[in-house]
């Protein structure tokens, strides 16, 4: 008994660390060593980009969306934007048709379908040779599609994915769990930035990211993470899907601790969904993709249960460095519980509760996901 105790902890303890600690070290050593180059540039003319802007119930930030999204810094006759509505029920449909101008499209779906099939039919109707997909809460820094799309010089690349910013400015209210939230982002930019150089990123962020429209992808009905599926889709077809730090969304912070979590049960579930999905459609065509999908998702991914074998095989083996290792762990998650039982945890607190609730989080989105099977579920409409 004591050696599959043995194993379940060294085990463990491997699994938790290599994508948290290793493998981020590596990938960027990887990333100086076997850098893939990437050429840059804008052609004259510029090519035509086509922005399209999922909404459903988006009252109070479509007319700030349209105004940033005319404003950027690209000529109104290589732009279009379509803004698409799947069955607003608020004034979104309201406010989008007060604005005239001949770069501006409004599309208004009257049932409800869900983002994913909004989106495929928006794209079907761009003219752009470039597509741009972004949330109406994101705020677009004026140079951002310039930014992103002389990476597209480069034949080799299928999709650019924005820099996505929590700033202070744009959430004055942002608490120890949004800075929490913050310090992930960050660490997660350091990551893609290392992958990107080495060879491709995974996935993008809804609040910003261009594709080649030739290359936009079926996905299939029911799936979660788009944001995350689309790319990967394009990467498995033999395109990069490249970080450009400087092409920069900001986006206001989820404030609830309730709402959060929701976000991320939605996200886990879907990660495990496209786990499924993916390594078949990867394969092992590109060595260098499948390298990074299953050390910076899959391993990921199962986080909390190398955690419970951790927690498990240090109570049951003998000797103090294993009891006490037991004790840190109990310690750290009944700060984390003493979190969540407070309003205002404070930043003592903020980081075990953003942990305790990110691997809760996974676990439900897990077990939800086991539940559901490929069976697709009510339709989906939350902030990535």
């Amino acid at each position: 008994m004591r050696t599959v105790f043995d194993i379940l902890f060294w085990g463990s303890l491997v699994l938790l660390l290599y994508p948290l600690v290793l493998y981020p070290g590596i990938i960027w050593l990887l990333a100086r060593l076997f850098p893939e180059p990437m050429a840059k540039a804008l052609p004259d003319p510029l090519p035509v980009v086509s922005v399209v802007i999922p909404a459903h119930n988006e009252e109070a930030v479509v007319a700030e969306k349209i105004k940033n999204t005319l404003a950027l810094d690209y000529p109104a006759d290589r732009i279009e934007i379509l803004l698409a509505s799947d069955g607003s029920t608020d004034r979104t449909a309201e406010i989008a048709r007060k604005t005239v101008h001949p770069s501006f499209r409004f599309l208004d779906f009257p049932e409800r379908r869900g983002k994913l099939a909004v989106l495929t039919d928006a794209v079907s109707r761009a003219r752009g040779e470039l597509v741009v997909l972004t949330d109406t809460s994101a705020i677009l820094a004026p140079d951002a599609l310039r930014k992103a799309a002389a990476n597209f010089a480069d034949p080799t690349v299928g999709v650019v994915c924005g820099r996505y910013r929590i700033a202070r400015e744009a959430t004055p209210s942002l608490d120890a769990r949004g800075e929490s939230e913050r310090g992930y982002f960050e660490f997660e930019i350091f990551q893609r930035i290392a992958e990107s150089r080495f060879h491709s990123t995974l996935g993008a962020h809804g609040a910003f990211y261009m594709v080649r429209r030739a290359l936009f992808p079926a996905v299939p009905a029911g799936t979660i993470n788009d944001d995350f599926v689309i790319p990967m889709l394009i990467l498995a077809r033999g395109f990069r899907t490249v970080y450009e730090d400087r092409a920069v969304a900001v986006e206001l912070h989820l404030a609830t601790a309730a709402g959060e979590f929701r976000r991320r049960v939605r996200i886990s579930r879907g990660n495990f969904q496209q786990i499924v999905l993916l390594l078949p459609a990867l394969g092992t065509k590109d060595l260098r993709a499948l390298f990074v999908f299953v050390s910076h998702k899959v391993l990921r991914a199962f986080q909390p249960f190398y955690l419970l074998g951790l927690l498990l095989s240090s109570a049951a083996l003998p000797g103090a460095l294993f009891q006490a290792f037991f004790l840190l762990q109990a310690a750290f998650y009944l700060l984390g519980l003493l979190a969540l039982m407070r309003q205002s945890p404070g930043r003592f607190l903020a980081l075990p509760l953003y942990f305790l609730s990110g691997n809760a989080a996974i676990l439900v989105g897990f077990f939800r996901q086991l539940r559901a099977g490929k069976v697709p579920g009510r339709l989906q409409w939350e902030k990535s």
